[in-house]
């Protein structure tokens, strides 16, 4: 019985770690978003990385997410955009010992359409990322960002 209860406690105590961990790339991941650090963001990507963004530009690769940033954060405005509310992660689930599923959300409002020049809508963006646990710990293997449409 002693050993069935540290055993159920040790895969307590691995998941609460990795839980820790998944969370952790989460917040750098924000981190760099908001220093608009290109690189920093494509380092916590696997390297065949698929993302997608809410207005249809999908890449795969962590090289072609760092590239898109790197213009992306070059943008006025992108960068007139301001956050309304802060990124919060409002689930989190392992779907396999090695496998997580993290959604969240934020809101922003000040974009403009870099095309055109006019504003946009206030933005309430949900994110869906998939992170696998590697050699060198946890990596975002799949990342959609969905926005609400506003009514």
């Amino acid at each position: 019985m002693a050993v069935v209860l540290l055993a159920a406690g040790a895969r307590m105590q691995a998941a609460t770690s990795d839980e820790n961990a998944v969370r952790a790339v989460v917040t750098q991941e924000v981190e760099a978003w908001k220093k608009h650090d290109a690189k920093g963001v494509s380092s916590l990507y696997t390297v065949d990385a698929v993302w997608q963004n809410p207005f249809g530009v999908r890449l795969k690769s962590s090289a072609a997410l760092e590239k898109f940033l790197v213009r992306l954060f070059q943008r006025p405005g992108y960068l007139a955009a301001k956050e309304t509310s802060e990124p919060a992660i409002t689930d989190l689930h392992f779907a396999a010992p090695t496998v997580a599923v993290v959604w969240s959300e934020e809101s922003s409002k000040g974009q403009i359409d870099d095309a055109t020049g006019k504003p946009m809508q206030p933005r309430h963006s949900y994110y869906l990322e998939v992170l696998v646990k590697q050699a060198g710990g946890w990596k975002i293997s799949e990342c959609m960002i969905m926005d609400e449409i506003p009514r």
